[in-house]
């Protein structure tokens, strides 16, 4: 069965994008020789679900495209995609109940983006795996990994993966309530 995992990179004082916008702090941080998953990723996802405004950043640079269904989580009816990309507004839970049919049972759902998508699906018990990427540097102020949250989730590490760069790759499982 399909996992729906997804996750970001987060400076140590967790913040995802700095006050001005500015990423260039995540792209100094990664080494050339450093493998931080990119390709397991890729390997994994028989589908994405990107938030709007992840979805309008990677576009302006140039990097979607990819043959996996997207789905860009989006109120914009006049968003404009292409190729294997679709635009969605409605229930998340029919959105991944629909995905899960639609994608080889090997395959996983990969939520790409947005503090806010990462948060829904935190919220609404969708998400089954969360990889945080911390980042050696203190921003100061920003964008903030989460959004407010209900009440507290329980997660128990599946990995941790210090690089000599001093990025620490955490994969956490989300541990359902009971009940």
């Amino acid at each position: 069965m399909s996992t729906v995992f997804g996750g970001m990179a987060v400076s140590l004082d967790g913040y995802i994008r700095s006050e001005n916008g500015d990423l260039s702090w995540l792209n100094d941080a990664m080494a050339k020789n450093e493998d931080y998953g990119f390709e397991a990723t890729e390997l994994r996802t028989g589908a994405y679900v990107i938030g709007a405004n992840t979805y309008r950043e990677v576009s302006g640079m140039g990097g979607v495209g990819s043959a996996v269904p997207t789905y860009v989580v989006t109120h914009d009816e006049s968003m404009t995609t292409a190729g294997h990309e679709q635009l969605f507004s409605g229930d998340l839970g029919n959105l991944v109940a629909r995905v899960k049919s639609s994608i080889p049972d090997d395959k996983d759902i990969c939520v790409f983006g947005g503090g806010q998508l990462v948060t829904e699906f935190i919220e609404m018990d969708l998400l089954d795996e969360l990889g945080v990427a911390v980042v050696p540097v203190i921003l100061g102020g920003g964008v903030p990994f989460f959004g407010r949250i209900s009440g507290w989730k329980k997660l128990r590490l599946l990995e941790c993966k210090p690089f000599p760069s001093g990025i620490v790759l955490l994969s956490y499982g989300l541990m359902r309530p009971s009940g």
